[in-house]
């Protein structure tokens, strides 16, 4: 136990050398409770976690604050077989030189859920430096937020050290997290992070889910809770509604209502989130699976008319013309192409977003002139949204390839082109893309079955 106590928190040196302090244990206090009259999500204050009676949480507004965690054998709830093993050695490891170290976040969610985590993230009292004397496979990154890989042979492990919110006053002029490097014990890092069903912690030598933020309930009550007041937290970091938007769409939860009224008062401040997270989170919400849920409530929520406002405005006109728009479909194709393991390319995910925009009959197939002016469409109707996410030249390029390309392939079958042309055509990079987008677009509508089913007997 001496040995334990010598190494489990991190120096004065080691600290001073992080550029990070321990941070004291703080409180969190409930503001003044909202009406709930949204309809969004009426959350029941018993739920798993008061049932099992192995911890009190109490719960305010969305504030959680644990005298003591929650702890639950997960017997039953998943398999120890599901874990990585990578994962369970870095976290042997660890534990085995006295760190305490956890599974943290979505892994552990996702288990919960019986659906296979994308990632194993590990949670330690260990500092960066302290983990990376102990894994000559491994590096420190980050700026902001610093944080240990590990690198196996087909994977990498996020380690990083338990952190403490860092308190930002409620009428803060510009109230966004700039800095994150504060340590802090496994009952801060849980309270520092976004959601209650993201604060969940697995122990692998009890087998014990830990839970100090009331995340147990949320998942029994499949409702998307913030950790603390969901205005100070998407003002904090407003990507975070985004993420909001991701889990509800994909693992179809609910919001609370007083999260779903925050993200409506606190839309604009997305203007002031780093474009390129934007932009990345946006392709989460496509590549999931949920993509067609997530985009909903990004539009009913009123996110999408800051982020995206000429898709809004697309929907818009779809909805005064009393008609569906296609997008809906283009997007339900995908989630079910997504589910069945296909892999799809980003940019065609983000196209069959973007389709309906230049889904007009401007393209002649007997006329080069005719491909010119949908070139000049894209053009004008791409590089605003390129501007406004900071979207690569490399994807801007790909994206407007393929939106030209998967038009011209009807004409190539219907107009008489020259063998020679289709082969040239068929081998530019950006065909594959095109054609699914081609086949996505025709099979939803029902348009081009015939050139589909032409096209098929050359691909």
């Amino acid at each position: 136990m001496a040995a334990r106590c010598a190494v489990s928190l991190p120096s004065a040196s080691d600290r001073a050398r992080e550029g990070v302090h321990h941070h004291e244990p703080r409180r969190f206090f409930a503001n003044t409770l909202m009406p709930r009259s949204l309809g969004i999500a009426r959350k029941s204050r018993m739920g798993l976690s008061a049932i099992l009676g192995r911890g009190m949480v109490v719960r305010r507004n969305g504030v959680s604050g644990v005298t003591e965690p929650t702890r639950v054998k997960a017997d039953g709830r998943f398999s120890y077989r599901t874990l990585d093993p990578d994962a369970v050695k870095v976290l042997r490891r660890l534990n085995h030189h006295g760190f305490t170290a956890y599974l943290v976040g979505g892994c552990v969610r996702d288990l919960m859920l019986r659906v296979e985590p994308k990632d194993f993230d590990i949670a330690t009292e260990a500092t960066p430096r302290q983990v990376k004397r102990l894994f000559r496979n491994s590096r420190i990154i980050g700026r902001r937020f610093r944080l240990v890989h590990v690198t196996f042979q087909d994977k990498v492990l996020d380690v990083s050290t338990f952190r403490a919110q860092v308190e930002t006053p409620a009428d803060a002029d510009d109230p966004m997290i700039r800095h994150d490097n504060v340590f802090g014990t496994a009952g801060e890092d849980a309270r520092r992070r976004d959601f209650t069903i993201n604060g969940l912690f697995y122990d692998v030598r009890s087998g014990e889910l830990i839970d100090y933020v009331g995340g147990l309930d949320d998942l029994d009550r499949r409702v998307i809770e913030t950790i603390g007041d969901p205005w100070v937290r998407f003002r904090e970091d407003p990507v975070r509604m985004l993420r909001a938007i991701k889990f509800a769409g994909r693992i179809n939860f609910t919001f609370a209502d007083d999260v779903y009224q925050a993200m409506l008062d606190c839309r604009d401040d997305l203007n002031k989130a780093a474009a390129p997270r934007l932009l990345e989170e946006i392709f989460r919400l496509l590549n999931r699976g949920g993509a067609l849920q997530s985009i909903r409530l990004l539009y009913k929520s009123g996110l999408m008319q800051v982020m995206l406002p000429e898709i809004a405005e697309d929907l818009e006109r779809c909805f005064a013309a009393g008609i569906e728009s296609p997008m809906w479909g283009y997007l339900e194709e995908l989630d079910r192409r997504v589910r069945s393991g296909e892999s799809i390319d980003h940019v065609v995910m983000l196209a069959c977003v973007f389709l309906n925009l230049f889904d007009r009959p401007l393209y002649d197939e007997n006329s080069q002139n005719g491909v010119r002016d949908l070139n000049l469409l894209t053009e004008r109707l791409l590089r605003p949204i390129a501007i406004r996410l900071h979207m690569s030249r490399r994807d801007v390029y790909r994206l407007k390839q393929i939106l030209v390309a998967q038009r011209r392939l009807a004409g190539f079958v219907k107009g008489k082109r020259r063998r020679a042309s289709i082969g040239q055509f068929m081998s530019r990079e950006y065909f594959r893309a095109a054609w699914l987008l081609f086949k996505i677009q025709g099979e939803t509508r029902g348009r081009f079955l015939d050139t589909i089913e032409a096209w098929e007997g050359k691909v």
